[in-house]
């Protein structure tokens, strides 16, 4: 019976009935388990429609049943072939190569023709273009490729956050053939930056580290008198999940293997992991730890460092002693959330404490307070990015301490500590949110003139006169021109049309593209506001949440700003929905510009909260801008279907 069935199988794989083949194969190996013709058969059947892992499975029974012949071993091989397990195929044909006996030279030769087959299509696999290149240039292109994310990713985050994936291309490009393995572990420059997660690390942090330190490997290129990498980046997050010893015993690797002396970028986040009252408790004492660490073993190669909490952080220290302690250090970043109920205090015991002692007797050795030291000499700090701090400090920072100030980004509580530094000369990019317990009317105008020259990305608000008066005063000298701005938020402040009107339209800001003015009021003792009438280059604007936009504002942006692609107007309860047909309408693209279908250059349109803009307006939205562009929800389901009026 078996053998009937076997023929029946052979018939449909010559019809090419392969499933039916598969069918009458295993009904015969049921009846006779122990036949390997019939495990062959059905092997051919499974390799031809692509099952190459049952196939590979009877070929395996054909070999523990006829070890002796060639049959399951070619067959085996060639589909470990096709599925690209070439060493797995010479493994196995170099086991049949010792398991044939010497009397049968034809099996032993049809082997040896397979081995030949497999190599060759081992070769053409493995071969990659880049292997012609120099080294050199190959580990240049690939450096490009694998490079690690920047500090932003993480830096600017706020809590409660969702983790995102962080994709490792640099082990996904060790997986595409053996040659770039090697290229990549023997490179010390692949390894010069290193993360480690208290959450995903917390098991083997240590492992970790020494691995990435004998792949980096920077004492030996000393011995060698080579140049060495080393590390560059050290990244620690989740850094309160870390146990004290853990946490030492990282910090001892990096130091005990040199690799200390050559870091350049530090990052160490509590934003992620367990935030509990304990957890809060350790973040002052690991952020001490590490500040201390990095004086000692990091002091002049230090370039970039950045301690990210999610409590408010109060720094215990002047701020210009920490760029004195890090004579090369040109990036702080300091990020926490001032309404947070947690408390990080930054200290260590060589920075400067910004709090004077109280007077001493004339017999104490104590220094006099009156000579506490408040003026530091020019530093090579060049970003300073503070949010979620308090400042309380007896000193403020002085303008000559920073001659370098490129970025100046603020968002803190005590602003007569950095008020000078709003004088910086030449900053690109100019963010200050402060508050103070001193009220911003009663400080000195800063010098805008010079500060905002070159300004590309200018951000004001905090206290509630800050903005106003830093406007008033721009819109008195000229007005103030602002021939590089690109981007402006003015939230949450109480502007006046010739603030926007005189400052902000292409006359005076030519390149802005950018214009956030969500939350803004009107300033007494006007009622209204108007946009200005030409924003040529603007692409992006949020008018969220404000009371003086009107049907009449967004026909205003239809001439105003022709190369406008996101709008957000959230939260307006007097805009219709035709205005918003028409800007939509006068962004179509013309003829010779239109894709198959066409749609409004317009690709972002946020509409949640308007409550007035009707049903067939949000579907014609929708029909004439990409999928996805329009935002809008119906506050009661009815609404799709009773306001159709429009």
């Amino acid at each position: 019976m078996a053998s009937v069935l076997y023929r029946s199988g052979v018939a449909a794989v010559q019809a090419t009935s392969y499933e039916t083949a598969i069918e009458l194969f295993t009904e015969a190996i049921a009846l006779a388990p122990k036949t390997a013709k019939l495990y062959d058969a059905r092997a051919s059947a499974f390799e031809t429609v692509g099952k190459l892992q049952d196939g590979l499975l009877d070929a395996r029974m054909v070999v523990q049943l006829l070890p002796e012949s060639s049959r399951g071993y070619l067959r085996a091989a060639r589909i470990l072939r096709k599925a690209g397990k070439h060493g797995n195929a010479v493994v196995l044909l170099e086991q049949g190569l010792r398991a044939l006996p010497a009397a049968d030279p034809k099996g032993k030769a049809d082997l040896e023709q397979e081995l030949s087959a497999v190599e060759e299509a081992r070769r053409r696999a493995e071969h990659c273009p880049f292997a012609s290149l120099p080294v050199e240039i190959f580990v240049e292109i690939l450096a490009l490729v694998t490079e690690p994310p920047p500090v932003s990713v993480y830096t600017n985050a706020a809590t409660p956050r969702k983790k995102t994936a962080r994709s490792n291309n640099l082990y996904n490009a060790m997986r595409v053939c053996r040659s770039w393995r090697q290229i990549i572990l023997s490179t010390p420059r692949f390894w010069s930056t290193l993360t480690i997660d208290g959450e995903i690390n917390l098991g083997n942090a240590q492992k970790k580290v020494g691995r990435i330190l004998g792949r980096a490997n920077p004492a030996a290129d000393r011995k060698n008198g080579s140049s060495s990498h080393g590390f560059k980046r050290l990244v620690l997050t989740a850094t309160q999940n870390f146990s004290s010893i853990a946490f030492s015993d990282i910090l001892q690797q990096i130091s005990s293997d040199g690799a200390a002396s050559t870091l350049r970028e530090v990052v160490c986040s509590f934003v992620d992991g367990t935030i509990t009252t304990a957890s809060v408790d350790v973040e002052a004492t690991r952020a001490t730890e590490l500040l201390v660490f990095l004086h000692r073993h990091a002091r002049w190669s230090l370039v970039s460092l950045s301690i990210c909490s999610g409590g408010r952080i109060y720094p215990d220290f002047d701020l210009g002693s920490i760029f004195t302690s890090f004579p090369n250090l040109a990036t702080l970043h300091i990020w926490g959330a001032t309404t947070s109920n947690f408390i990080l205090g930054l200290r260590a015991p060589f920075l400067e404490n910004g709090i004077r002692p109280p007077s001493l007797t004339a017999n104490s050795l104590s220094p006099n307070p009156i000579t506490h030291a408040a003026d530091y000499p020019p530093t090579n700090a060049r970003n300073i990015i503070v949010s979620g701090a308090v400042f309380v400090s007896d000193s403020v920072c002085k303008l000559s301490t920073f001659p370098h100030l490129e970025t100046l980004e603020l968002d803190i509580i005590g602003a007569s500590i950095i008020w000078d530094l709003l004088s910086a000369a030449n900053l690109r990019r100019c963010h200050a949110i402060v508050y103070g317990e001193t009220h911003v009317t009663e400080l000195p105008l800063p010098d805008i003139a010079r500060a905002w020259a070159k300004v590309e990305d200018l951000r004001i608000g905090g206290a509630k006169r800050l903005a106003t008066r830093l406007l008033d005063h721009a819109h008195s000298l000229g007005p103030l021109r602002l021939d590089h701005l690109v981007s402006l938020d003015l939230s949450f402040a109480s502007l006046s049309n010739r603030h926007l009107a005189d400052l902000f339209g292409s006359t005076n800001a030519p390149a802005l593209e950018h214009l956030n003015l969500a939350s803004t009021t009107v300033a007494h003792p006007e009622t209204s506001l108007a946009l200005p009438s030409r924003l040529d280059k603007l692409k992006t604007l949020n008018l969220a949440h404000t009371l003086w936009t009107t049907d009449e504002t967004i026909r205003a942006i239809v001439t105003a700003a022709p190369l406008l692609e996101k709008l957000d107007v959230r939260g307006n309860a007097f805009i219709t929905g035709r205005p918003l047909m028409e800007l939509v309408k006068s962004r179509m693209p013309t003829v010779g510009e239109a894709d198959e279908r066409r749609y409004s250059l317009m690709v972002d349109l946020a509409l949640e909260g308007c409550t007035k803009i009707e049903t067939a307006a949000v579907e014609w939205l929708r029909k004439n801008i990409r999928p996805g562009g329009v935002r809008f929800q119906f506050l009661d389901p009815s609404e799709r279907r009773s306001r159709r009026e429009w």
